[in-house]
């Protein structure tokens, strides 16, 4: 199964990078979203490579229940720009320093994360390192907000399109949809069956069309008016449950 990837990017990628690292990370897995959206992070300067995250970044992490224990400071690489789908830069610098390093070809990857703000007006995310631990709380109210908006961002088409390939999106509908032609009837059965235990523990659940061995499944979000995050989690899950299984 194809993935996209988020790269997060400040200076020394140890305070903010790292911070919207583990929060999106976390949002993610709560979201299902865990198996086909992979988050990194980096800095466009090599000052601390290979050190943990600032102790008073993890601190005010910790204390809203996100772990950065596990994450590295690195510089980000050439190869960074080719591999991933979205590159976030946490500030205005930071984002000239990325769009002077970056390829021709990657440049409409290249973006800042405040631009996924639902909230606040900020234009960016300040580095609190040299300040108070206020400006460490700002960093994660910035970053909460800016990964409510990167979810709302996996229902769009192009990440649509990387995630689940397989699936038919009709941006006139708001929908999804993607039809399997089973072996026998038992079969479509077992496997609307096997849908429906996945649908429950997404909690959401597809429009099912079925005809003696032809089954078509729709996924939309109709209390958000469209396509959402629980559209791409629940049809990722599909996906890798017929690869799987390997339908006819």
């Amino acid at each position: 199964m194809m993935s996209y990837k988020i790269l997060l990017v400040c200076m020394g990628n140890i305070c903010r990078s790292p911070t919207a690292h583990g929060v999106l990370r976390h949002r993610l897995a709560q979201a299902h979203l865990s198996t086909v959206v992979t988050v990194d992070s980096a800095g466009t300067h090599n000052h601390h490579t290979d050190a943990p995250p600032d102790a008073r970044s993890q601190a005010h992490a910790q204390r809203r229940g996100y772990d950065l224990s596990d994450l590295r400071a690195r510089q980000l690489t050439e190869h960074d720009f080719v591999q991933a789908d979205l590159i976030l830069a946490m500030d205005w610098d930071n984002l000239a320093l990325l769009q002077d390093q970056c390829p021709a070809d990657c440049q409409h990857k290249v973006r800042r994360f405040a631009e996924f703000f639902q909230a606040s007006n900020q234009t960016v995310v300040p580095d609190p390192y040299d300040g108070g631990e206020a400006g460490f709380d700002q960093v994660l109210d910035l970053v909460e907000d800016g990964c409510t908006g990167l979810l709302r961002h996996m229902a769009s088409p192009a990440v649509l399109a990387r995630c689940v390939p397989d699936w038919s999106h009709h941006g006139a509908t708001s929908c999804i949809d993607r039809e399997w032609v089973l072996g026998s009837f038992n079969a479509a059965m077992r496997f609307i069956q096997q849908v429906a235990e996945l649908s429950e523990l997404h909690d959401h659940h597809p429009e099912i069309w079925n005809v003696y061995r032809r089954v078509r499944l729709t996924l939309t979000t109709h209390d958000a008016g469209g396509l959402t995050y629980k559209d791409v989690a629940l049809a990722s899950a599909i996906s890798a449950l017929t690869n799987s299984s390997a339908p006819a």
